[in-house]
């Protein structure tokens, strides 16, 4: 299950972001996360109406979505700076997360100001400077340990030292290291700190029907939407058949947990393929780029170790023929090795040695 940290700012409107994911198709009841129960965890499912496309073909006794955690932190603005200088880790309960969502204001409301008036680019600026600087403490402090060691004899941590230099000067010049490469060596040293200007970002501007503002271009691995969400909040209020008529009447092409969710995947580069049968019809979700025999090994690591071959074919493709029989007699499934790299909406059967 892919994770999803949210930031804001006070009156930035994060809770009713956070309220708005909850209400989704499927979502579980919030329950309270760490930090005297200020942050929130949610789990919701993954709107595909391919899904539910192909669940309509099978009538299967389980049908299955993919999942998102959705954690709603309460860290950013609350004195995280000091926090982290005294050791204290406010941002705990995101660190964990795949993907982070920093929400801005972008609407006026005098009726609950902001100081120094609406800004978005500043409060974008504000919530990165948090975050860089609770990573600055942690590679200093790692950078001590290795000095402390090396002043004793022990120089195995020579490469480590050298990458967390690296990392530190990028971070006192206030550059955030999703921008950074870092070659796989690299990649496996950073892992467990789980620095959090390294996440992928999805900078979301909370805006009214009267804001103008366009998201700025984003930097790398960061992707900028514009989201309606006390409007979005107003809708997901209706009974879900009056829903879709409300948003087209209000010029609203996608609905707001589709929007953040659909965004999260592009920016973590995910994406969906589906096992199908009169059992169960289900998303799972994998990597751009992986191959068939990952994708087996998603469903269950026995598939990947006696893995021979997958069967595939495009959900379009399968629902054109009604069936896996006529898919078949058609020449439309085909058989893939172990190497084939798994697209975008495509049904497997995995045939393995049991």
């Amino acid at each position: 299950m892919q994770r999803v940290g949210i930031l804001g700012l006070p009156q930035s409107g994060k809770t009713t972001l956070f309220e708005i994911l909850m209400q989704g198709a499927g979502a579980e009841a919030a329950a309270p996360g760490g930090r005297a129960a200020r942050d929130q965890i949610g789990v919701v499912r993954v709107p595909d109406p391919r899904v539910d496309r192909l669940s309509a073909l099978y009538q299967p006794r389980k049908t299955t979505y993919a999942q998102v955690q959705f954690v709603d932190s309460a860290a950013a603005g609350q004195g995280t700076a000091r926090a982290a200088s005294r050791g204290q880790d406010l941002f705990s309960a995101v660190r964990n997360c795949e993907a982070l969502v920093a929400l801005v204001r972008d609407f006026e409301n005098p009726a609950v100001p902001i100081e120094g008036g609406v800004d978005p680019a500043r409060d974008l600026a504000r919530l990165e400077s948090e975050l860089v600087f609770n990573d600055l403490v942690i590679v200093e402090s790692r950078l001590e340990k290795i000095e402390k060691e090396s002043r004793v004899g022990k120089s195995q941590n020579e490469r480590e030292r050298e990458l967390m230099a690296r990392c530190r000067a990028e971070l006192e010049a206030g550059r955030p290291l999703r921008g950074e490469r870092f070659d796989p060596e690299e990649e496996k040293l950073l892992r467990g700190y789980q620095l959090l200007s390294r996440k992928p970002l999805l900078q979301v501007y909370n805006q009214d029907d009267r804001s103008q503002r366009r998201p700025a271009g984003p930097g790398p691995n960061t992707l900028a939407v514009a989201l309606r969400a006390h409007l979005e909040r107003e809708v997901v209020a209706l009974p879900p058949e009056d829903r879709a008529a409300f948003r087209a009447e209000l010029g609203i092409q996608e609905d707001g947990l589709s929007l953040v969710i659909r965004s999260c995947y592009e920016l973590l580069g995910l994406i969906s393929f589906f096992t199908v049968g009169p059992d169960e019809v289900r998303a799972w979700t994998i990597h751009r780029g992986e191959k068939a025999v990952d994708a087996a090994g998603e469903i269950h690591t026995d598939l990947a170790k006696g893995f021979i071959r997958a069967e595939v074919i495009g959900w379009e493709k399968l629902l054109e023929a009604g069936s896996e029989a006529k898919a078949r007699e058609k020449g439309w499934l085909r058989l893939e090795g172990r190497a084939y790299e798994v697209q975008d909406g495509e049904c497997l059967e995995i045939r393995f040695n049991k």
